[in-house]
C-alpha cells in the first residue's frame, strides 16, 4: 500500500516537473515580468500601474504566469487602472493582460472579484457617457441642418440622416467592442470567484 502511494508520488512528481511543456518566459525584466511584455502598448494613465512591487507576492519579479495569478499583486494594479483610466483606456489595458496571461499559461488574470467589478464600472461608465455625448452631437447636427430653407430641406434631411447612421454604426462599433472586453473581464472574475 505504501509503495504503491510512493510510485503514485513520485511519477505525480516527475510529470509534474515536465517544464517543457509550459512557455517559456525570460528569467529578467526591466520594470517586472507582466510590465515588461505590454508596457510599450499600455494607455498612458495604466503605465504607473504595472510598476507596483511584486514584494507582495512570493513570485520572482520575472515570472509572468505568478503574477498573473497572485490576486494580491493583480489587485493592486486592477485597482490603479480602475481609478486612473476610463473608458477604453480600461478595456485596452485589461485586454492586454488578459492576453499577456493567457499567453504564458496562466489563462486568467485574477483578482479579487471587488476589483474586476470596478474595472468593470471605470469601462462602462465612461462608454456611456461617450455614447450619450455622440448622441447629443448627432441630435444638434440633425437640428442645424432641419432649420435650413424649405429649397434645400431634401439635401438637409439627407445630410441628417447620414450624420445619424454614422454616429450610430461609430457607437455601435464602440458598443461591441466594449461589450467584447467586459466579457473578458467578467469571465476573469466568474474563474476568480471558482478558484
Amino acid at each position: 500500500m505504501q509503495f504503491g502511494l510512493l510510485i503514485l508520488y513520485l511519477s505525480s512528481v516527475i510529470t509534474a516537473s515536465n517544464w517543457d511543456t509550459y512557455p517559456q518566459v525570460p528569467k529578467t525584466a526591466s520594470i517586472n515580468g507582466f510590465a515588461d511584455p505590454i508596457y510599450s502598448e499600455l494607455p498612458s494613465c495604466a503605465k504607473d500601474c504595472v510598476k507596483v512591487s511584486v514584494g507582495n507576492t512570493p513570485c520572482p519579479y520575472w515570472d509572468t504566469g505568478c503574477l498573473c495569478v497572485m490576486p494580491q499583486w493583480s489587485g493592486l494594479v486592477g485597482q490603479c487602472i480602475a481609478a486612473d483610466c476610463e473608458g477604453e483606456d480600461v478595456v485596452s489595458a485589461t485586454s492586454l493582460a488578459y492576453s499577456l496571461c493567457s499567453s504564458v499559461g496562466a489563462n486568467l488574470w485574477l483578482m479579487p472579484s471587488s476589483i474586476t467589478a470596478a474595472l468593470t464600472a471605470a469601462a462602462v461608465q465612461s462608454s456611456s457617457s461617450i455614447t450619450s455625448e455622440a448622441e447629443a452631437e448627432a441630435e444638434a447636427t440633425g437640428n442645424n441642418t432641419s432649420s435650413d430653407s424649405d429649397s434645400s430641406s431634401g439635401s438637409s434631411s439627407a445630410s441628417s440622416s447620414g450624420t445619424s447612421s454614422s454616429s450610430s454604426s461609430r457607437d455601435g462599433a464602440m458598443e461591441i467592442k466594449v461589450t467584447g472586453s467586459l466579457f473578458m473581464i467578467i469571465l476573469g472574475s466568474l474563474f476568480a470567484i471558482l478558484m
